[in-house]
């Protein structure tokens, strides 16, 4: 009975002690900057198309193989909206925007010997905001001003999975560029936005950012 929790243990054991010792040679708080490209792939790529978007990230790691992470992610034009909305400016093209908002989820480092790359494989949950809006003042709103003459929405939850594979610019482990890799599933439900037609559907996006982060 007791013989395979004691082979676990062995397995387990050097990486739980290095994920221990040292402790103090980590940064426990991870900020990250970065953009590149929002892909849509499978069925979704009838209805959504490759659009820029921004990430931003906090991680808060507790040793040198775990972290928790939070972020906010947005894509703008995703879904193509064409369509002329009426403002006080006259008509003009309304926007849309795809939220990834909250990423909550977690990451494992693996053990490299350089000590500058660092490579990290994890996932979590997240919830999918779409919206189109042509508010009053003639700007975006992004959904949320109560001005919005015609604002549209649909959202609903999924789940990501990621990668990630940076490089330190200095010996103290305080700045560092790199690149971040995920996967993103989740299915969506309300009014048509855009291109994205009004029934449940379940989107796919690969989501590639660059970026730069700091360490303290």
């Amino acid at each position: 009975m007791l013989r395979p929790a004691v082979l676990s243990l062995a397995l387990l054991g050097p990486y739980l002690a290095f994920a221990q010792s040292s402790d103090t040679e980590i940064h426990h708080h991870n900020v990250v900057f970065g953009v590149g490209p929002a892909i849509p792939t499978g069925s979704s790529s009838n209805y959504l198309t490759t659009a820029p978007f921004i990430r931003f990230g906090y991680g808060y790691r507790f040793n040198k193989l775990f972290q928790a992470d939070f972020g906010f992610e947005m894509a703008f034009g995703a879904a193509d909206n064409q369509n002329a909305e009426l403002t006080n400016f006259g008509q003009v093209l309304g926007g849309d925007h795809e939220f990834f908002v909250p990423m909550l989820g977690g990451r494992v480092y693996i053990p490299l010997p350089w000590n500058r790359v660092s490579l990290a494989i994890g996932g979590g949950g997240t919830h999918l905001h779409y919206s189109e809006t042509a508010p009053t003042g003639g700007g975006y709103s992004y959904g949320y001003s109560s001005g919005c003459l015609t604002c549209t929405s649909r959202g609903g939850w999924g789940g990501y999975g990621m990668g990630n594979l940076s490089y330190f610019l200095d010996s103290s482990h305080i700045f560092h560029v790199g690149t971040n890799v995920e996967y993103v599933a989740g299915s969506t439900n309300g009014p048509q936005v855009a291109n994205i037609p009004a029934v449940k559907v379940t989107d796919h996006w690969l989501n590639v950012a660059f970026e730069f982060g700091l360490s303290f």
